[in-house]
């Protein structure tokens, strides 16, 4: 335990507790905990709405319908294109969850640099979805 014994609280002196083993595990299984939620959560709202992701995902190419050979193709193709779609909402919070849980591990250098990696990784992720919409499908 950190204790400060001359109520000098002046100085920008940060702390750090050092957590052991166990704890680190705790955190990492409740941040893996409600990213699993999230995703899920997700997932079953694509579900729901499983018919507009189809009509935007058929949008690009004019001719062509989605099509099912078998009785039970359908309902995977539904479970497949909300799950996708789950994932893909649900990634931003898995990546700050991610960042929250290393956050504490790392230097002040690297925490200055890891907020526009983020940032601009992101950006890059929504730039990839848009080109590979309007450019590869059709």
């Amino acid at each position: 335990m950190v204790t400060n014994s001359d109520f000098n609280f002046a100085t920008n002196e940060t702390v750090t507790l050092e957590l052991p083993f166990s704890e680190h595990m705790e955190e990492l299984r409740q941040r893996i905990f409600h990213i699993f939620w999230i995703v899920l959560l997700l997932t079953s709202l694509a579900f729901v709405e499983v018919k507009i992701l189809v009509k935007i995902l058929e949008l690009p190419v004019s001719n062509v319908k989605f099509f099912q050979l078998s009785p039970g193709e359908y309902f995977v193709s539904t479970v497949k294109i909300s799950f996708y779609t789950g994932l893909l909402f649900s990634s931003p919070f898995a990546m700050g969850q991610i960042i929250l849980f290393l956050l504490p591990g790392l230097t002040k250098k690297e925490t200055k640099v890891i907020l526009p990696l983020l940032l601009s990784s992101l950006c890059l992720f929504g730039f990839g979805l848009i080109f590979s919409y309007y450019a590869l499908i059709p």
